[in-house]
């Protein structure tokens, strides 16, 4: 005859077959978040999202389960790019009206001017005309762009283990025409949508019905290349020497105290950013005038950049290839100041906790 376990012997086997179970996901008891969804008795569902993250951490720190470190920075720098060009996106989109002919004529160089204009007409959110399909094709632009950028520097070091400033200028240049690819069509629909007609909200497809289909997204590419290589060259290498003198200079200005990471790469992303960003002013307005709404610019459809930048000198001076410059400056200022300190930050913490 069988003889059933007695109350203290079943609690015994159901602790022991707890610690059992506990014994096959090490991880999950020190895990915090577990813990305390099963102290404070949280719903199923919520305590059953929080298992699949200690899982996802238990496995995440094996080796045999590691996300490649290719992905992991693909992912950093999407995530600092789309950050950095929705704070900047406003002072984009005056940029824009003042670098276009119709806007050149309506505001002259008055980018307040174009604020009150776009302010009156659309409301605060005719400012994030378009936003969100920039902030998309942000995504991969700024990936490829800070990716390939560390990629070239890696490969330009020298026998002695450094990096020569032709190396680092060189590296810059090559990001920035890598970029290209998925630039140029994220600027042509970015720039129909917000010199356009403002009344109406066209379509993702209507714009590129407008814009002429997959030829037309590379239209001005040749600007949109000769800015960003120009823009990245003098970027990345000016970034890389601020932000070792910022924390020194801001240390001595506030008494030693030493800065964090995040605020010595936002003051010297903004210090690259600047400069950068003016000197690149005239290939981009010539970019601008090639892909700005077909409506207002159907008479110069079939010019490249380099006609399109001599038409402009003839018929309106030299000084108009700066228009927009101020507004440029201003918007790269937050824009890589954010990106760049962001993508430094998580990088850095990244390789910490072993997962780049």
């Amino acid at each position: 005859k069988k003889c059933r376990p007695t109350r203290t012997q079943s609690m015994r086997i159901s602790a022991a077959s707890i610690a059992a179970r506990r014994n096959l996901l090490p991880t999950m008891p020190t895990f915090p978040p577990l813990r305390m969804a099963v102290r404070i008795n949280l719903p199923q569902k919520l305590s059953t999202v929080l298992v699949i993250v200690a899982l996802a951490a238990s496995i995440q720190s094996s080796d045999a389960f590691a996300v490649p470190s290719a992905v992991v920075h693909t992912a950093i720098g999407a995530f600092s790019g789309a950050l950095g060009a929705l704070s900047a996106y406003p002072f984009d989109m005056i940029k824009s009206q003042l670098q276009t002919d119709y806007g050149r004529e309506k505001y002259g160089t008055s980018g307040i001017a174009a604020a009150a204009d776009i302010f009156q007409t659309s409301g605060p959110l005719g400012f994030y005309r378009g936003s969100i399909l920039n902030v998309a094709g942000i995504i991969p632009e700024k990936s490829i762009k800070l990716g390939m950028n560390d990629f070239f520097r890696m490969c330009f070091i020298d026998t002695s283990g450094c990096l020569p400033l032709a190396g680092e200028v060189l590296a810059g240049g090559l990001s920035g025409l890598c970029q290209v690819v998925a630039t140029n069509p994220l600027e042509v629909v970015k720039v129909r949508i917000q010199t356009g007609d403002r009344s109406t909200k066209p379509s993702i497809i209507e714009v590129l019905q407008d814009v002429g289909g997959v030829t037309g997204l590379y239209r001005g590419a040749g600007a949109c290349a000769a800015r960003d290589v120009l823009f990245s060259a003098l970027l990345f290498p000016t970034f890389a020497h601020a932000k070792v003198a910022v924390p020194i200079f801001l240390a001595s200005t506030f008494g030693g105290v030493e800065p964090s990471q995040f605020w010595c790469g936002l003051v010297a992303g903004s210090l690259a950013a600047a400069p950068a960003a003016f000197l690149c002013t005239p290939a981009d307005t010539v970019k601008t005038r090639l892909q700005q709404s077909r409506d207002s610019a159907s008479e110069v459809q079939d010019m490249n950049a380099l006609e399109m930048a001599r038409s402009i000198i003839e018929t309106e001076g030299a000084e108009v290839l700066f228009s927009g410059s101020f507004e440029r400056v201003v918007r790269s200022i937050p824009q890589f100041g954010v990106t760049l300190s962001l993508f430094d930050v998580l990088s850095t913490k990244a390789v910490e906790i072993g997962i780049m």
